[in-house]
């Protein structure tokens, strides 16, 4: 009996040491996945502040990606020129994963599908990582607490731009005459004119990524909308000459190397500076305490420039804009404000019936180039590592109305306006 209850004892005591030591080991991860977490965060933080162009995903491209932009520049694919592709319909996209090339041959459709199925499968892969419920609570430097319903993406592009319609039908910008600004020199300093008055409307209008990938692309004849510091001369055929419209962060309007009140870049046209707030701020407490001083210099520029249509835009729109797409996102997105890019979309679709988006949704000329116009390889500037770009590209992709050809290989995608869809009551 005794040598029964002795080895008992033995048992019971080795069962609770090695629960112990499981718990420890557990433990133990965790912290060193917060840890390493933490620091991580802090890095990218850091890389913020000294980037002007913040779409960045700390991650290494798949080589399989890689190894399709160097086909497509290896293989010229050519298309019969009497005939004329047929205007593409709104199609659905439940089959995101197939490809609809019209007019393809076998080898150029199965290079484009491949290409396609690996981004979309990229894509999402991002998106579930930043969904992971560790990074969503370490990272929220702006407070969001969302708590609206979840909606369905899973619809025509018409729908879901009559969605979009209702959540932003226009892009408020400030008018000095706000109560947060009454005793401001901002006030004085806001143009008379809008930035896009009601009565102007285009029947085409274009946005141009910073991609590299404009490198080479001959896409310079119809480009609009350009974004922070991204120049034209020099770069006429890929990117084009004209600029109606240039949207800032405030890192470019406050940071003195990017010269905002002496580049003739930010003068003569129509500028939307942006800068974030507090998921629940009020302009009070963002005009007391911005990301940047966008302030200051905007009332210099004004001085100095009152011909150029200079506008702030009101930063609460931009959290109207992250509860639209976090709403047709399935899972947890970024708590960061919008991109430039999809911030372009909104301000554009109530005055265009229709957008082309150049190599905002990545081509078969993706390159691990950052931009057209320095010459840094960054593999990790596609996805987005501050904005919420997986998710906005997706949802994106759910609008456009190009064939696969269009969007995959000539690099650009369609939306249409506002005025260009039929909504219900």
């Amino acid at each position: 009996m005794r040598a029964i209850a002795v080895s008992v004892w033995i048992f019971i005591n080795l069962v609770f040491f090695g629960m112990c030591g499981y718990i420890y080991l557990l433990w133990s991860q965790y912290w060193h996945y917060m840890t390493k977490r933490q620091q991580t965060a802090e890095n990218e933080l850091h890389k913020i502040d000294h980037r002007p162009l913040v779409d960045y995903y700390h991650e290494k491209m798949p080589m399989e990606i890689l190894h399709m932009q160097r086909q497509a520049v290896l293989k010229q694919v050519t298309t019969p020129a009497a005939k004329q592709r047929p205007k593409p319909r709104f199609k659905s996209h439940h089959n995101k994963l197939e490809s609809n090339c019209v007019n393809c041959d076998s080898s150029t459709t199965k290079r484009i599908a491949a290409f396609k199925n690996r981004l979309i499968i990229r894509l999402r892969s991002v998106l579930h990582d930043e969904s992971n419920v560790f990074k969503t609570k370490i990272d929220n430097p702006y407070n969001v607490e969302y708590h609206g319903l979840q909606k369905s993406s899973n619809i025509p592009p018409h729908q879901l731009l009559c969605r979009f319609n209702k959540t932003v039908p226009y892009v408020p910008t400030i008018t000095g005459k706000e109560s947060a600004f009454q005793s401001s020199p901002v006030r004085f300093a806001v143009p008379k004119t809008k930035l896009i008055e009601d009565y102007e409307h285009y029947n085409n209008c274009a946005i141009v990524s910073n991609s590299g990938a404009l490198n080479g692309s001959n896409l310079g004849k119809l480009i609009v909308l350009r974004f922070n510091h991204a120049p034209t001369i020099g770069y006429e055929k890929d990117v084009g000459r004209k600029t109606t419209i240039r949207i800032l962060n405030s890192q470019v309007v406050s940071k003195k190397h990017f010269k905002f009140l002496k580049n003739k870049m930010y003068s003569g046209i129509k500028i939307l500076v942006w800068d974030p707030c507090n998921y629940t701020s009020t302009l009070t407490q963002w005009k007391n305490k911005p990301d940047f001083d966008v302030f200051t210099p905007y009332v210099k520029h004004r001085r100095a420039k009152p011909k150029t249509n200079l506008h702030l835009l009101d930063p609460r729109i931009l959290w109207t804009l992250w509860d639209f797409i976090q709403a047709h996102t399935s899972v947890r997105i970024r708590r960061n404000p919008p991109s430039s890019g999809f911030l372009g979309i909104a301000l554009l679709l109530p005055h265009c019936s229709k957008i082309r988006l150049f190599e905002y949704i990545p081509s078969l000329r993706m390159t691990p180039r950052c931009h057209y116009f320095d010459n840094e390889v960054d593999s990790s500037c596609t996805f987005g590592v501050w904005h919420p770009l997986a998710a906005e590209k997706i949802l994106s992709l759910a609008m456009n109305e190009e064939d696969d050809f269009t969007t995959y290989h000539t690099g650009f995608i369609t939306i249409s306006g506002y005025d260009s869809i039929k909504c219900g009551a």
